[in-house]
């Protein structure tokens, strides 16, 4: 059990929260106290604690426990709940446990039997964790060939290429696109597949205990030997401080270094990425340029979700039809105006944003067979509207029916191409029109797309 392990109580009398409060701290959690909904809504909200213990009946309201508990599984559903009652009755307790509680204890208590059902509960929560970060690294695992972009087309076929050498490779890609993902399927492409991959964030704010973590000590291994013939993945690189970027680079340059008074030898394959503008950050000293000389032999350049909007859908598939799996919901799919709110969204957070999405879009329409807007995230419905207010719409009132009609085809179909990137072939199947028609469209309005746009300018 770990000194963190933090215990929600929530019960209307002082004397009974005291008294869960003390065994618990006895025991090593840290507990957090609440004596209503609204307390126990804000800490929930603050910092999630690992277990709650939950009184059924709160103050005149015998049904504020089940409130509570249906909200809590609504909004962290990875909580395990205990319910804690001097009310109780067996029928409220299968309610409970119906309604998404973990395990059903009656008032007065008996201290072994509270204790011994926190330690399960909190194991069995534990395992389920894992188990869930297992199933979704292995989710994870071929998302960057999800789609139908003409960056997913060539991205199997390059790391094929790329995969069989011992060259280093720099990744320069947005944040929340999977790179671990893609840099371990090259190492298992390798000839390096059975020995170590290593990864490691070179993002710290305690860069001296990070140093030893990255090339160890005299008494301990860092990753740069356990990675020995293996692959290095040293992620956000250009987060490295200066002292690091010198010891690596002399790494790379000698295939060893000294560590106190201990040689490290290094032979591994060395995999960077960063998120980072490479070029500021080499023009103005905040990055080696001869480290990045050494580091960007091969380089792969990974588009942000907006400019590849093709595989939007087929990764909502994907994560939809997983999703379900691991959290055992019903299969179901969105609507068409939802549909249509994920598209034109910009997915700053990209794939990861877009996981997370699904999952909650799940979660929110539990109670319904089809996920609609309104179980989507405010950001998404609050973007949409900005789009759609973008059309102007106030403006048509002046005008004729024909030559409102012929503005607002122009706004909508410059609104589409630009959605897709200036993809014909995608804005047509999009819309419900044949290509050809759509370029006859484009050209009776003038409309150029995107592409064209650029190679013009």
């Amino acid at each position: 059990m770990s000194s963190e392990t933090t215990v929600l109580v929530v019960d209307d009398e002082a004397e009974v929260r005291s008294l869960v409060s003390d065994i618990l701290t006895d025991e090593g959690y840290k507990t957090s106290l609440a004596k209503d909904e609204q307390e126990a809504l804000s800490i929930i909200k603050d910092s999630p604690p690992d277990l709650m213990f939950l009184d059924l009946w709160i103050g005149e309201d015998e049904s504020a426990g089940l409130r509570i508990l249906g909200k809590v599984r609504k909004s962290h559903p990875e909580i395990p709940v205990i319910i804690i009652s001097g009310h109780g009755t067996i029928d409220v307790a299968v309610q409970a446990i119906q309604k998404g509680a973990t395990d059903f204890i009656e008032k007065p208590f008996v201290i072994d039997r509270l204790l011994l059902t926190c330690r399960q509960t909190l194991e069995t929560s534990r395992l389920k964790k894992e188990n869930l970060a297992l199933r979704l690294n292995k989710l994870d695992s071929e998302i960057f060939a999800i789609g139908e972009s003409p960056f997913v087309l060539s991205i199997k076929s390059t790391l094929d290429k790329i995969a069989p050498t011992n060259s280093r490779i720099f990744i320069k890609s947005p944040v929340g696109m999977g790179i671990d993902a893609i840099a371990f399927k090259i190492h298992k492409k390798s000839h390096r597949k059975d020995s170590p991959f290593v990864h490691i964030n070179c993002f710290s704010d305690d860069k001296e205990n990070f140093e030893s973590e990255l090339f160890g000590s005299e008494k301990s291994y860092g990753c740069m030997e356990k990675a020995d013939h293996g692959t290095l993945f040293l992620e956000d690189v250009t987060k490295l401080s200066k002292n690091c970027q010198a010891k690596l680079l002399q790494f790379l340059q000698e295939g060893s270094c000294l560590v106190g008074k201990r040689g490290v030898r290094f032979d591994a394959r060395v995999i960077c990425s960063s998120s980072e503008d490479v070029d500021s950050l080499l023009s103005s000293s905040k990055f080696s340029q001869e480290l990045f000389y050494r580091i960007n032999i091969v380089r792969l350049d990974i588009p942000n979700l907006k400019d590849r909007r093709e595989d939007i859908l087929p990764l909502i598939n994907y994560y939809l039809t997983n999703s379900q799996a691991i959290f055992g919901l019903k299969p179901k799919s969105f609507t068409e105006s939802a549909l249509a709110i994920l598209r034109s969204y910009d997915w700053p957070g990209n794939i990861y944003q877009l996981r997370n999405v699904v999952e909650s879009s799940l979660i929110n329409s539990m109670e319904s067979s089809v996920i609609d807007k309104n179980s989507l995230p405010p950001e998404l419905t609050s973007s949409a509207k900005e789009k759609f207010a973008s059309l102007n719409v106030a403006k048509f009132i002046s005008l004729q029916m024909r030559e409102a009609k012929e503005n607002f085809e122009s706004d909508y179909l410059r609104t589409q191409i630009d959605k897709f990137s200036g993809n014909i072939s995608k804005t047509a199947e999009f819309i419900g029109m044949e290509r050809s028609a759509l370029h006859r469209k484009l050209k009776s309005l003038g409309i150029m797309s995107s592409k064209k746009n650029a190679k013009k300018r």
